[in-house]
Protein backbone atom coordinates (compact mmCIF):
# COMPACT_ATOMS: atom_id res chain seq x y z
CA UNK A 1 0.00 0.00 0.00
CA UNK A 2 2.59 2.37 0.97
CA UNK A 3 4.85 1.75 -2.58
CA UNK A 4 1.53 2.74 -4.13
CA UNK A 5 1.50 6.20 -2.44
CA UNK A 6 4.96 7.18 -3.18
CA UNK A 7 4.35 6.50 -6.75
CA UNK A 8 1.40 8.58 -6.90
CA UNK A 9 3.17 11.00 -5.26
CA UNK A 10 6.42 11.15 -6.39
CA UNK A 11 8.52 13.91 -6.03
CA UNK A 12 10.16 15.71 -9.39
CA UNK A 13 13.50 15.69 -8.97
CA UNK A 14 14.10 19.64 -9.64
CA UNK A 15 11.59 20.50 -6.47
CA UNK A 16 14.65 20.18 -3.85
CA UNK A 17 16.99 22.49 -5.77
CA UNK A 18 14.16 24.91 -6.48
CA UNK A 19 13.14 25.03 -2.74
CA UNK A 20 16.45 25.17 -1.44
CA UNK A 21 17.28 27.90 -3.46
CA UNK A 22 14.03 30.36 -2.92
CA UNK A 23 15.10 29.31 0.86
CA UNK A 24 18.85 30.20 0.91
CA UNK A 25 18.08 33.52 -1.07
CA UNK A 26 15.30 34.34 1.26
CA UNK A 27 17.34 34.00 4.29
CA UNK A 28 20.53 35.58 2.41
CA UNK A 29 17.56 38.70 1.91
CA UNK A 30 15.89 38.70 4.81
CA UNK A 31 12.78 40.18 3.38
CA UNK A 32 10.11 41.91 5.88
CA UNK A 33 7.56 40.90 3.15
CA UNK A 34 8.51 36.95 2.59
CA UNK A 35 5.54 36.69 -0.01
CA UNK A 36 6.30 39.88 -2.07
CA UNK A 37 10.26 38.42 -2.22
CA UNK A 38 8.82 34.99 -2.90
CA UNK A 39 6.81 36.43 -5.70
CA UNK A 40 9.92 38.44 -7.43
CA UNK A 41 11.99 35.43 -7.11
CA UNK A 42 9.89 33.62 -9.25
CA UNK A 43 9.26 36.65 -11.73
CA UNK A 44 12.73 36.97 -12.13
CA UNK A 45 13.38 33.34 -12.70
CA UNK A 46 10.37 33.13 -15.64
CA UNK A 47 12.42 35.70 -17.47
CA UNK A 48 15.89 34.14 -17.00
CA UNK A 49 14.57 30.49 -18.27
CA UNK A 50 13.37 31.98 -20.83
CA UNK A 51 16.37 33.29 -21.71
CA UNK A 52 18.67 30.00 -21.39
CA UNK A 53 18.84 26.76 -22.79
CA UNK A 54 20.35 25.38 -19.36
CA UNK A 55 18.35 24.97 -16.45
CA UNK A 56 19.13 28.64 -14.07
CA UNK A 57 18.65 26.79 -11.11
CA UNK A 58 21.53 23.84 -11.81
CA UNK A 59 23.89 25.74 -14.05
CA UNK A 60 26.11 27.64 -12.15
CA UNK A 61 26.74 30.31 -14.47
CA UNK A 62 22.98 31.33 -15.17
CA UNK A 63 22.39 31.17 -11.60
CA UNK A 64 24.81 33.28 -10.93
CA UNK A 65 23.67 36.21 -13.31
CA UNK A 66 20.05 35.38 -11.91
CA UNK A 67 21.14 35.70 -8.24
CA UNK A 68 22.50 39.07 -9.08
CA UNK A 69 19.42 40.42 -10.54
CA UNK A 70 17.53 39.34 -7.90
CA UNK A 71 20.11 41.00 -5.35
CA UNK A 72 19.22 44.54 -7.51
CA UNK A 73 16.06 43.94 -7.69
CA UNK A 74 14.97 43.45 -4.36
CA UNK A 75 17.54 46.27 -3.14
CA UNK A 76 15.09 48.67 -5.63
CA UNK A 77 12.20 46.83 -4.19
CA UNK A 78 13.37 47.51 -0.26
CA UNK A 79 13.93 51.30 -1.32
CA UNK A 80 10.29 51.71 -2.35
CA UNK A 81 9.19 50.23 0.48
CA UNK A 82 7.65 47.29 -0.13
CA UNK A 83 5.51 48.92 -3.41
CA UNK A 84 6.91 46.49 -6.20
CA UNK A 85 5.40 47.03 -9.62
CA UNK A 86 5.57 44.89 -11.90
CA UNK A 87 9.02 44.80 -14.95
CA UNK A 88 8.08 47.45 -17.31
CA UNK A 89 9.47 46.37 -20.73
CA UNK A 90 12.21 48.31 -19.93
CA UNK A 91 13.47 47.07 -16.99
CA UNK A 92 13.21 43.34 -18.76
CA UNK A 93 15.25 44.64 -21.37
CA UNK A 94 17.73 46.30 -19.16
CA UNK A 95 18.06 43.42 -17.51
CA UNK A 96 18.69 41.18 -20.81
CA UNK A 97 21.53 43.44 -21.60
CA UNK A 98 23.05 43.27 -17.93
CA UNK A 99 22.92 39.74 -18.31
CA UNK A 100 24.55 39.17 -21.65
CA UNK A 101 27.43 41.30 -20.31
CA UNK A 102 27.90 39.73 -17.52
CA UNK A 103 28.02 36.14 -19.40
CA UNK A 104 30.73 37.89 -21.45
CA UNK A 105 32.41 39.07 -18.22
CA UNK A 106 32.25 35.43 -16.77
CA UNK A 107 33.50 34.05 -20.88
CA UNK A 108 36.16 36.29 -20.87
CA UNK A 109 37.83 35.82 -18.06
CA UNK A 110 36.14 32.51 -16.07
CA UNK A 111 39.18 31.64 -13.82
CA UNK A 112 37.89 34.43 -11.92
CA UNK A 113 34.71 32.98 -10.95
CA UNK A 114 35.99 29.39 -10.37
CA UNK A 115 35.05 27.83 -13.62
CA UNK A 116 36.94 25.75 -16.34
CA UNK A 117 37.69 27.23 -19.38
CA UNK A 118 37.11 24.38 -21.88
CA UNK A 119 34.31 23.71 -20.38
CA UNK A 120 32.95 26.88 -20.98
CA UNK A 121 34.09 27.23 -24.41
CA UNK A 122 32.32 24.10 -25.41
CA UNK A 123 28.93 25.44 -23.65
CA UNK A 124 28.99 28.50 -25.52
CA UNK A 125 29.53 27.54 -28.54
CA UNK A 126 26.43 24.59 -28.06
CA UNK A 127 24.40 27.66 -27.06
CA UNK A 128 25.29 29.53 -30.39
CA UNK A 129 24.60 26.94 -32.66
CA UNK A 130 21.09 26.73 -31.24
CA UNK A 131 20.60 29.92 -31.42
CA UNK A 132 21.47 29.83 -35.16
CA UNK A 133 18.93 27.48 -35.47
CA UNK A 134 16.49 29.73 -33.80
CA UNK A 135 17.25 32.36 -36.18
CA UNK A 136 16.66 30.05 -39.14
CA UNK A 137 13.21 29.06 -37.42
CA UNK A 138 12.21 32.22 -37.60
CA UNK A 139 13.07 33.26 -40.62
CA UNK A 140 10.20 30.64 -42.25
CA UNK A 141 6.95 31.97 -42.76
CA UNK A 142 3.59 30.25 -41.26
CA UNK A 143 0.51 30.49 -42.82
CA UNK A 144 1.67 33.74 -44.50
CA UNK A 145 2.65 35.33 -40.99
CA UNK A 146 6.27 35.91 -40.73
CA UNK A 147 7.72 35.06 -37.21
CA UNK A 148 10.46 37.35 -38.04
CA UNK A 149 8.32 40.73 -37.58
CA UNK A 150 6.43 39.27 -34.42
CA UNK A 151 8.63 41.45 -32.07
CA UNK A 152 7.58 41.63 -28.35
CA UNK A 153 7.55 44.95 -26.14
CA UNK A 154 10.15 43.36 -24.24
CA UNK A 155 12.60 42.80 -27.75
CA UNK A 156 11.69 46.92 -29.12
CA UNK A 157 12.64 48.28 -25.84
CA UNK A 158 15.97 46.18 -25.76
CA UNK A 159 16.42 47.56 -29.39
CA UNK A 160 15.79 50.68 -28.63
CA UNK A 161 18.33 50.73 -25.67
CA UNK A 162 21.11 48.92 -27.55
CA UNK A 163 20.67 51.64 -30.22
CA UNK A 164 21.08 54.19 -27.61
CA UNK A 165 24.22 52.61 -26.55
CA UNK A 166 25.47 52.35 -29.72
CA UNK A 167 24.56 56.05 -30.58
CA UNK A 168 26.88 56.84 -26.89
CA UNK A 169 29.73 55.25 -28.03
CA UNK A 170 30.41 56.21 -31.44
CA UNK A 171 29.58 59.82 -30.16
CA UNK A 172 32.13 59.27 -27.80
CA UNK A 173 34.70 57.78 -30.30
CA UNK A 174 33.88 60.66 -32.96
CA UNK A 175 34.62 63.03 -30.16
CA UNK A 176 37.85 61.34 -29.16
CA UNK A 177 38.84 61.24 -32.99
CA UNK A 178 38.25 65.00 -33.19
CA UNK A 179 40.22 65.97 -30.55
CA UNK A 180 43.26 63.80 -31.74
CA UNK A 181 43.47 65.45 -35.19
CA UNK A 182 42.72 69.13 -33.70
CA UNK A 183 45.58 68.50 -31.50
CA UNK A 184 48.20 67.27 -34.56
CA UNK A 185 46.70 69.96 -36.61
CA UNK A 186 47.79 72.39 -33.72
CA UNK A 187 51.32 70.63 -34.25
CA UNK A 188 51.74 71.11 -37.92
CA UNK A 189 50.83 74.68 -37.79
CA UNK A 190 52.84 75.49 -34.61
CA UNK A 191 55.79 73.63 -36.33
CA UNK A 192 55.47 75.45 -40.11
CA UNK A 193 55.01 78.61 -38.35
CA UNK A 194 58.78 78.20 -36.31
CA UNK A 195 60.14 77.19 -39.67
CA UNK A 196 58.32 80.55 -41.87
CA UNK A 197 59.70 83.12 -38.77
CA UNK A 198 62.96 81.13 -39.03
CA UNK A 199 63.41 81.22 -42.82
CA UNK A 200 62.31 84.72 -42.88
CA UNK A 201 64.63 85.92 -40.15
CA UNK A 202 67.87 83.93 -41.92
CA UNK A 203 67.08 85.67 -45.08
CA UNK A 204 67.01 89.23 -43.17
CA UNK A 205 70.43 88.72 -41.86
CA UNK A 206 68.71 88.14 -37.98
CA UNK A 207 69.82 84.68 -37.83
CA UNK A 208 73.25 82.93 -37.97
CA UNK A 209 74.14 81.10 -40.69
CA UNK A 210 73.87 77.87 -39.02
CA UNK A 211 71.09 78.06 -37.10
CA UNK A 212 69.38 79.05 -40.02
CA UNK A 213 71.06 75.91 -41.99
CA UNK A 214 70.46 73.40 -39.10
CA UNK A 215 66.82 74.47 -38.88
CA UNK A 216 66.13 73.79 -42.50
CA UNK A 217 67.81 70.65 -42.51
CA UNK A 218 65.89 69.56 -39.15
CA UNK A 219 62.79 70.39 -40.84
CA UNK A 220 63.96 68.60 -44.25
CA UNK A 221 64.65 65.65 -42.22
CA UNK A 222 60.96 66.16 -40.31
CA UNK A 223 59.66 66.03 -43.60
CA UNK A 224 61.26 62.16 -45.13
CA UNK A 225 60.07 60.83 -41.96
Amino acid sequence: MSEIKSEKYKIPTSLRPLLEAVARETIRAQPDDVVAFGKLFFDLLTEHQKDSDEDVISDNIAYGMFRMDLQQRFKLMSSKRGNYRPASPQDIAATKIQAIFRGHQVRSHPEKFGLDSDILRRRSSDRLSKMDNKKDVKRHSIGGYSLENSETPEDRAATKIQAQLRGFLARKNVTAMKEKNENAATKIQAHIRGFLTRKRLGEEGLLSPSRSRSSLQSHKSDDIN
